[in-house]
């Protein structure tokens, strides 16, 4: 073999090396996107819970103290002895298909763990249950609250509830990633005896009732690039009275439904190819943003229902994204016993 051979077999080898280089850094530079794959660490801080009732409706963290108004520090500082509340300073995301343990009259949540197949380089994805603890730490928020009224009653979300960027802090886009979630555990009577109503759980909810927020908002990078890449599509969805006519970027999301001992195929598990370890999701409330609708959520009688109420973010949504990470969010929650703003 001459020398000009050998130095055209050298410029066609390091030619193929460059364009396999080329070929990895964009496999792995357009896949970093749900579950926050980027960084497995990332957390959201300073979250805020402000859930609030009015109208006749009444609201406790212990069934002994009422109140119209509850924040971090009732569900932390007064709730009752033996709760299993957790309200975590920082939490990072995880996914449920809104089922409740008929054992524990606890809503099935997972978290992930984000890997790769060594021979494609796509991001796959293995799921284990997550658990709920007392206290400051875990992956989602979870506390019980205990609502009383006088008489039956249709039970509203107002359009004062909301899932926002904490005042003075960059929209990162963090919020349209949110979820709330309301589980009954059980009913009593008004004269019952507070360690009576807090140890209700009858497991009586077979699912949760879920709350997606600003359903019609993505960020431009989750409009422009994620939403394909992921096989998404954005659409209007004008059907819904709930959503009106201005939910242009409206999609759909699938949440997981059981733990995931082997890897799957991160993308198809996040656009519903995969139907097999998670769910098409129907929240039974949806509001774009911007919300000014009373939406009823659930129905009161007479005396003391206590809830399991959730806040997570849901890795399944496509706005779970790695851009979004480092935000500070607040949850604001609304109840009334009225259906709108005026009483009516």
């Amino acid at each position: 073999m001459t020398n000009k051979q050998k130095n055209e077999k050298k410029r066609k080898k390091l030619r193929s090396l460059i364009l396999l280089l080329f070929l990895t850094i964009i496999m792995f530079g357009t896949a970093t996107y749900a579950w926050f794959t980027a960084n497995r660490m990332v957390t959201i801080s300073s979250l805020n819970v402000h859930v609030e009732a009015s109208n006749g409706l009444q609201i406790s963290t212990d069934a002994s103290s009422w109140k119209s108004v509850i924040t971090n520090s009732d569900i932390t500082t007064y709730a009752y002895s033996g709760n299993t509340n957790m309200v975590p300073a920082n939490v990072t995301n995880v996914s449920t298909n809104g089922a409740v343990n008929s054992s524990t009259g606890r809503m099935n949540m997972y978290k992930s763990v984000i890997g790769t197949d060594t021979t494609t380089g796509k991001y796959n994805i293995t799921t284990q249950a997550d658990t709920e603890t007392a206290g400051t730490t875990g992956n989602f928020i979870a506390f019980d609250i205990f609502l009383r009224v006088d008489s039956d009653q249709t039970i509203y979300l107002t359009s004062d509830s909301n899932v926002i960027p904490r005042q003075n802090t960059e929209d990162k886009g963090l919020k349209n990633a949110a979820r709330v979630a309301f589980v009954k555990q059980g009913h009593g009577l008004s004269t019952a005896a507070p360690g009576t109503l807090t140890a209700l759980n009858n497991q009586i909810a077979s699912s949760a009732i879920i709350w997606e927020p600003n359903c019609d908002t993505h960020s431009q990078l989750v409009v422009s690039q994620i939403a394909s890449e992921y096989g998404v599509t954005l659409g209007n969805q004008p059907t819904d009275a709930t959503l009106g006519t201005t939910a242009d970027n409206f999609t759909t999301y699938y949440g997981v439904n059981k733990a995931i001992s082997s890897p799957v195929d991160l993308i198809q598990l996040v656009n519903g190819t995969n139907t097999t370890d998670a769910d098409e999701m129907s929240p039974d409330i949806q509001t774009i943003y911007g919300n000014t609708s009373y939406n009823q959520i659930f129905q009161l009688n007479a005396g003391v229902t206590k809830f399991r109420v959730y806040m997570w973010i849901e890795g399944q949504d496509i706005d779970c994204e790695n851009g979004a990470t480092g935000s500070d969010i607040v949850f604001n929650v609304q109840l009334s016993t009225d259906s709108s703003a005026n009483g009516s």
